[in-house]
Protein backbone atom coordinates (compact mmCIF):
# COMPACT_ATOMS: atom_id res chain seq x y z
CA UNK A 1 0.00 0.00 0.00
CA UNK A 2 1.20 3.35 -0.88
CA UNK A 3 1.73 6.24 1.83
CA UNK A 4 0.41 9.68 0.68
CA UNK A 5 2.40 12.77 1.07
CA UNK A 6 2.17 16.58 -0.46
CA UNK A 7 4.59 19.10 -0.78
CA UNK A 8 4.25 22.42 0.80
CA UNK A 9 2.28 24.35 -2.13
CA UNK A 10 0.26 21.48 -2.97
CA UNK A 11 -1.16 21.36 1.03
CA UNK A 12 -1.56 25.27 0.94
CA UNK A 13 -3.83 24.40 -2.14
CA UNK A 14 -5.85 21.44 -0.61
CA UNK A 15 -6.31 23.71 2.19
CA UNK A 16 -7.70 26.47 0.26
CA UNK A 17 -10.88 24.19 -0.98
CA UNK A 18 -13.96 23.80 0.32
CA UNK A 19 -14.24 21.14 3.12
CA UNK A 20 -16.72 19.28 0.56
CA UNK A 21 -13.38 19.58 -1.82
CA UNK A 22 -11.33 18.23 0.42
CA UNK A 23 -13.60 15.35 1.71
CA UNK A 24 -13.62 14.17 -2.09
CA UNK A 25 -9.65 14.70 -2.46
CA UNK A 26 -9.38 12.80 0.49
CA UNK A 27 -11.91 9.54 -0.34
CA UNK A 28 -10.16 9.32 -4.36
CA UNK A 29 -6.49 9.53 -2.41
CA UNK A 30 -7.74 6.65 0.36
CA UNK A 31 -8.85 5.05 -3.24
CA UNK A 32 -5.75 4.53 -5.08
CA UNK A 33 -3.38 3.66 -2.60
CA UNK A 34 -3.82 0.21 -2.70
CA UNK A 35 -3.94 1.01 -7.05
CA UNK A 36 -2.87 4.02 -8.26
CA UNK A 37 -1.83 2.92 -11.80
CA UNK A 38 -5.81 1.65 -11.79
CA UNK A 39 -7.23 5.19 -11.59
CA UNK A 40 -3.94 7.64 -12.41
CA UNK A 41 -3.28 8.80 -15.69
CA UNK A 42 0.35 9.59 -16.91
CA UNK A 43 0.91 13.00 -18.29
CA UNK A 44 2.20 13.48 -21.82
CA UNK A 45 5.75 14.69 -21.56
CA UNK A 46 6.25 14.12 -17.62
CA UNK A 47 7.12 11.71 -15.16
CA UNK A 48 3.72 13.42 -13.12
CA UNK A 49 0.34 11.48 -13.30
CA UNK A 50 -3.72 13.24 -13.35
CA UNK A 51 -5.90 11.53 -10.69
CA UNK A 52 -9.84 12.94 -11.06
CA UNK A 53 -11.59 14.09 -8.67
CA UNK A 54 -14.65 15.19 -9.86
CA UNK A 55 -13.93 19.09 -11.37
CA UNK A 56 -10.99 18.69 -9.00
CA UNK A 57 -7.27 17.10 -10.71
CA UNK A 58 -4.45 15.95 -8.54
CA UNK A 59 -1.16 15.69 -9.95
CA UNK A 60 0.97 13.26 -8.47
CA UNK A 61 4.39 11.64 -8.80
CA UNK A 62 3.72 7.97 -8.07
CA UNK A 63 6.80 6.43 -6.62
CA UNK A 64 7.76 2.16 -6.18
CA UNK A 65 10.99 1.84 -4.42
CA UNK A 66 9.47 3.87 -1.23
CA UNK A 67 5.71 2.82 -1.81
CA UNK A 68 4.44 6.38 -2.04
CA UNK A 69 2.42 8.93 -3.96
CA UNK A 70 3.22 12.45 -3.93
CA UNK A 71 0.66 15.18 -4.52
CA UNK A 72 2.15 17.69 -6.36
CA UNK A 73 -1.03 20.39 -7.05
CA UNK A 74 -4.42 19.90 -6.60
CA UNK A 75 -6.77 22.36 -8.34
CA UNK A 76 -9.51 23.10 -10.89
CA UNK A 77 -9.49 20.95 -13.88
CA UNK A 78 -9.32 24.61 -15.89
CA UNK A 79 -6.66 25.77 -13.84
CA UNK A 80 -3.92 22.57 -12.44
CA UNK A 81 -2.05 22.90 -16.04
CA UNK A 82 -1.68 26.18 -16.30
CA UNK A 83 2.41 27.08 -14.93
Amino acid sequence: MHSIEFVASARKEFLRLSKEDQRRVVAVLERIRMRPYAFAMRLSGSKAYRIRAGKLRIIADILEAPARIVVLRVANRETVYLP
